[in-house]
Order: C-alpha cells, then sequence, then structure tokens
C-alpha cells in the first residue's frame, strides 16, 4: 500500500507544477504574449506526456496488487484504517489539485475564445473574413476562420 501512496504523492506533486503552469498560462494569454505562450504550450505538452507514464504506472501497480478495474475509494473500503487514513489524504490533495488544474483551465479555454471571437469580428468589419483560410469541418453556416489571410 505504501508504493500506491507514494505514487499519489508523486502524483499530486506533478499536478501542482501543472497548475503552477496553468496559472502562468493564464497571465501570458491576458498579457497577449504570444511568445511566452508558445513556450509554456511546449512545456504543458512535457507535463501531458508526464501525466500519462504516471497513470500506466498507477494501472500497472494497482494490477500487481490485485485492484485492477477498482477506483481508490473501492480499495480504501478493503485496506487497514492507518493505509485508509493515508490513501484519503492523499486523494483529497490530489483531488484539489486537479481541481484547480481543471478550473485555471476552463478559463484559459475561455478567455482564448473571446479573444479569437473578438479577432474573428474583427476580420469581418476589416472585410477580411471571406479572405482567411475557413475550416472546412465546422457546423453549416458557422465559417471558423483561420487568422491568415490568403492575400499572404
Amino acid at each position: 500500500m505504501n508504493r500506491l501512496i507514494e505514487l499519489l504523492e508523486e502524483s499530486a506533486e506533478l499536478y501542482k507544477g501543472f497548475l503552477e503552469l496553468e496559472y502562468k498560462k493564464y497571465d501570458t494569454v491576458i498579457k497577449n504574449d504570444i511568445e511566452a505562450l508558445d513556450d509554456i504550450v511546449s512545456k504543458e505538452q512535457a507535463y501531458y506526456l508526464k501525466v500519462r507514464g504516471i497513470e500506466q504506472k498507477r494501472e500497472k501497480l494497482l494490477e500487481s496488487m490485485g485492484y485492477k478495474g477498482k477506483t481508490l475509494k473501492e480499495i480504501t473500503e478493503v485496506c487497514d484504517e492507518n493505509d485508509k487514513d493515508m490513501l484519503n489524504k492523499e486523494y483529497d490533495e490530489l483531488l484539489k489539485i486537479i481541481t484547480d488544474v481543471k478550473k485555471i483551465s476552463s478559463l484559459c479555454r475561455t478567455l482564448i475564445e473571446v479573444r479569437m471571437h473578438r479577432i474573428d469580428k474583427t476580420m469581418e468589419q476589416l472585410g477580411e473574413k471571406n479572405n482567411t483560410y475557413s475550416n472546412n469541418q465546422s457546423s453549416p453556416g458557422k465559417s471558423k476562420s483561420f487568422i491568415l489571410s490568403k492575400k499572404i
């Protein structure tokens, strides 16, 4: 059970770093710093790979412990009180961090969508909307343009 607790601690540390990066991303989007945003997105991709790796480690560990397909809540129901307390503590911390990551990520996504909408409207007002490459797979009647003029 100690290995699972250590893995949850490792996951929490990874997500803390990811949360810090998401806050930087939010500030960068607000400041319109495209170069810094590009750097953050590269770092974000590395975090996604690390998260995938740690999830694979967790799945293998749970399988080796005989808990394949079980949730942490189900595992805590069958372990002793000391392990249950530690698992619940680590789980609660990890859940809080992941929830915070989701919130700030959602804020970033909303902010970017608002900015893209403004750019799209501005392109339309400039008469350039029809001169941009559009996503042909978008829903009918809604042309999402890329910010690249055909004149270029």
